[in-house]
């Protein structure tokens, strides 16, 4: 027997609370808004009948929360959806009543993966990237579909066999570099000029750049053309 009334009461106290709290430990925390067939069926044909963000296609893991109602709603992607998230709320609709209920998805899409461990600056060939279906929900970035838009591509982080590279993981290295002996190409006419030259900036395919030209020193303007090769566009075009 408790003797002591302040400790007796305490203890009741403390009794009630777990009372109080009995329920919320042991049923699972959306027990009281278990879904019925109707809802969940409204909600397994909205993915059935295709959820596409971009190309890439949506498959449902879970309901974080059901909404608060009974029967079959109508589901739509939030507005402006452009991303592809792990966690979203997605938009039902019954009876001029609206709610945003919470789920998890997985993001499919086909894309290019690394097929082995591949350290940060590496250059990439064709023999390191596979194609095939990837989940590519919580990503920032596009991803490419074929092996060789990536392939001659640089790194610019390190990655792991599986991952998908996406187009911020990679950048095209500059076709000719500062400071690189080029071959210079004029064609005149019938007359094929071919000088050895010096570049005086970083340049890709196709971008205008200064060279020098190491026999007569004079420093000109072409256009890069090729790894190493750079031609002279005379006339209105060189303008």
């Amino acid at each position: 027997m408790l003797r002591h009334p302040c400790l007796k009461r305490w203890i009741e106290r403390l009794l009630l609370c777990l009372l109080a709290l009995l329920p919320a430990l042991s049923l699972p925390a959306n027990a009281m808004a278990e879904p019925d067939t109707a809802l969940q069926r409204s909600l397994t044909s909205f993915f059935k009948h295709g959820v596409v963000v971009r190309g890439a296609s949506a498959e449902l893991i879970r309901v974080e929360r059901w909404p608060a109602t009974s029967g079959a709603v109508r589901w739509s992607l939030p507005i402006a959806m452009h991303a592809h998230p792990k966690r979203f709320s997605l938009i039902a609709e019954q009876g001029g009543k609206r709610w945003y209920v919470p789920v998890r998805v997985h993001w499919w899409a086909t894309a290019i993966v690394l097929n082995q461990a591949v350290s940060a600056r590496t250059l990439l060939t064709l023999s390191m990237l596979k194609k095939t279906r990837s989940d590519i929900a919580g990503h920032s970035g596009q991803w490419l579909e074929h092996a060789n838009q990536l392939a001659g591509m640089r790194l610019n982080r390190r990655m792991d066999k599986g991952e998908v590279v996406l187009s911020n993981f990679v950048k095209r290295p500059p076709l000719i570099k500062r400071g690189e002996l080029v071959r210079i190409l004029l064609d005149i006419g019938g007359l094929h000029v071919r000088t050895e030259g010096k570049a005086l900036r970083t340049a890709n395919r196709g971008d205008r750049i200064l060279v020098k030209n190491l026999r007569s020193h004079e420093i000109v303007q072409a256009i890069a053309e090729a790894s190493g090769t750079v031609r002279i566009v005379l006339g209105r075009n060189a303008g």
